[in-house]
Parts: C-alpha cells; sequence; structure tokens
C-alpha cells in the first residue's frame, strides 16, 4: 500500500493536522497534571486555575494555526481553479501554483515577526517571564509553546497578506464582465470569506484567554488587531475585481449617456431614423446599470461577515460555560 506524501496528506487535510497536533499537546499536558496531583491544587488557587486555563489555550491554538495557514493555501488554490475559465489565457499551468507558493525569504521574515511579538507578549502581564525559575508546570506549557504558536501565527497572517493580493490581480485577467451576471466573480467573495472565518477561529481561540482578568489587556489588543486584519483579508481578495467591474460600469454608464444625448438631439431635429421607444429603452438601460454593485457579493454577505465577527463573543462565553463546570465537578 503506497501512502501519498506527508505534504500531500497535509494540504488534502489540514484540519486532521490541526486536531492532532491540539489533541497530541492536551493529551500530554493533562497527563502531566495528573501524574503531579496538581488538578486538585488548580481548583484551590485561582492564579493556578487560570494558568491551566491558559495552556489549555496554547495547545488549541498550537494546532489551529498550522492547520488554518494549510486550509488558507488550499483554498487559495481551489479559488483560482474556479476562476480559471473567466481568465485571459484560460489555460496558464503556472497561475494556479503561484497562488500557493511564498518565497521562503518572505516566509522566515514573517516566522520571525511573530516569534519576535510572541516572545514579548508575556512582558505585559508578567515581571520577568522568561525566568526559568519562575515557572510552575502550567506556566511551563505557556512558555514553550509561545514561539512555536508566534511562528506559525506570523506565516499565517503572511499568508493572508499573500494570497489576497494574488487574488486581487487575478481581476487583470478577467476576460470580460457581465454586469447583470456577476456570479462568475464569486470565487473572489468566498476567498474573502474564507480568510475572514479563519482569522476569527484564531481569534475565537485567543478569546478564551479573557477568562483571566489579568489576559484582558493582551487579548483586547490582539482582537482588535484580528479584527481589522479578518476585514482587511475580507475586502483585499476583491479589491482588484472591484476596480474591475467599476471600470466596465463606468464604460458602460459613459457610452449609453452618449446615446442617450445622439437620440436628444434627433428627437429635436425631428429625424426620421429615431425610433419609436429608443430614448425609453435607453434611459432603461441608463438605470439598469446604475443599480449594478461595484462588490461582487449581495447583503447576505454582510450578514455572514457579521456573524463571523460575533463568533469570538459566543467562544467567551462558552469558555465560561466549561470553567464553571470543570470547577463543580472537581469541588465535588
Amino acid at each position: 500500500m503506497r501512502f501519498p506524501p506527508i505534504r500531500q496528506m497535509i494540504y488534502q487535510r489540514p484540519a486532521v493536522l490541526g486536531l492532532s497536533i491540539s489533541i497530541t499537546l492536551l493529551f500530554g499536558f493533562l497527563m502531566q497534571e495528573y501524574l503531579l496531583g496538581r488538578f486538585t491544587l488548580i481548583f484551590e488557587e485561582e492564579h493556578f486555575l487560570q494558568d491551566f486555563w491558559i495552556a489549555v489555550v496554547h495547545c488549541l491554538l498550537a494546532g489551529y494555526l498550522p492547520s488554518a495557514y494549510f486550509l488558507l493555501l488550499r483554498g487559495t488554490r481551489n479559488t483560482f481553479e474556479e476562476l480559471e475559465h473567466i481568465l485571459r489565457p484560460a489555460t496558464d499551468p503556472s497561475y494556479v501554483e503561484s497562488a500557493v507558493h511564498i518565497e521562503k525569504r518572505k516566509l522566515i521574515v514573517w516566522g520571525v515577526i511573530g516569534v519576535l511579538v510572541a516572545v514579548s507578549l508575556p512582558y505585559q502581564t508578567a515581571i520577568s517571564p522568561w525566568d526559568t525559575s519562575t515557572w510552575h508546570p502550567e506556566v511551563a506549557w505557556h512558555r514553550v509553546l509561545e514561539p512555536f504558536i508566534g511562528l506559525w501565527a506570523g506565516w499565517f497572517f503572511g499568508a493572508v497578506w499573500f494570497t489576497s493580493a494574488r487574488t486581487s490581480q487575478l481581476a487583470t485577467r478577467i476576460d470580460s464582465v457581465d454586469l447583470l451576471d456577476l456570479s462568475p466573480l464569486f470565487p473572489f467573495v468566498k476567498q474573502g470569506l474564507l480568510t475572514t472565518l479563519l482569522t476569527i477561529g484564531m481569534v475565537s481561540i485567543f478569546s478564551l484567554l479573557l477568562l483571566d482578568p489579568g489576559e484582558w489587556p493582551v487579548v483586547a489588543r490582539a482582537y482588535l488587531g484580528s479584527l481589522a486584519i479578518a476585514l482587511i483579508g475580507f475586502w483585499l481578495p476583491m479589491r482588484g475585481v472591484h476596480q474591475r467591474i467599476h471600470e466596465v460600469k463606468e464604460a458602460e454608464l459613459k457610452w449609453t449617456r452618449e446615446k442617450i444625448h445622439q437620440s436628444e438631439t434627433l428627437l429635436h431635429s425631428g429625424s426620421p431614423d429615431m425610433s419609436p421607444g429608443q430614448m425609453a429603452d435607453l434611459v432603461a438601460n441608463l438605470k439598469l446599470i446604475e443599480d449594478v454593485p461595484e462588490w461582487p457579493f449581495e447583503s447576505l454577505t454582510i450578514v455572514h461577515v457579521i456573524a463571523y465577527l460575533l463568533i469570538p463573543l459566543a467562544s467567551w462565553l462558552g469558555g465560561l460555560l466549561i470553567e464553571s463546570l470543570l470547577e463543580i465537578v472537581f469541588i465535588m
């Protein structure tokens, strides 16, 4: 039996990768807590419980970010393939591969930035966060996982920027735009929604840190920053196609207005070349083109985006419920 290469398996099942990492880390962490007999201590001391919960969140993030990175690359490849039939030229074997190819140099830069940010964040809530003598078992998991999480966060946000920009650039290769049927352009919208959802997923996990009051400053800044990135990730893939629709719409409006002006001249001169109903048809066409939206999505898409942005709140409320249940189980 031949197994596909690991890289291919990761691209095909990114969620499996993330779940495997998180489950493995959580199992190891909980096993450590059990063997050290720390469960009783954790639920007797509030600060230990907070550190325990933060370690759980770190385990979840350590699995989610690699999964989100590869899901974004796979989704971008699918977007490029779906747009292939409307691009010029229609068959170009290189453009699909370019969708997911990020230079190693750029990955290194984004990865280093992510690690530096992750290493600096603990200084906002602790005086000497990297003094190993102050680490108890739960904190050790925070500190060990933070550089790993920062690395993948840097790669993920780098991928958000590169894939969104490349998707936007595809608009210059659209062969033609039918203003009365924008459905072929929907893959641009799907790419924006995917980017937004994956970013919000990360924020939703990170928002679980809100259960620790001392983490509010860190979470608030990360939440606002990630929301901004999520909205940019939604807008950026569609920026190019928005410009393309705008240009085609303006050209059509210009042509229609010129025809109306010519018809007015013929009408006033009493020319026999002026056919009955021609002016009414031109005016109706002008109104029809003016009503065409310059973005390839409907109002329902905005509702979806707003719903995505509310997911972190639901995550936080769910975390409060889980924490309450755990306290009941272990205290009774």
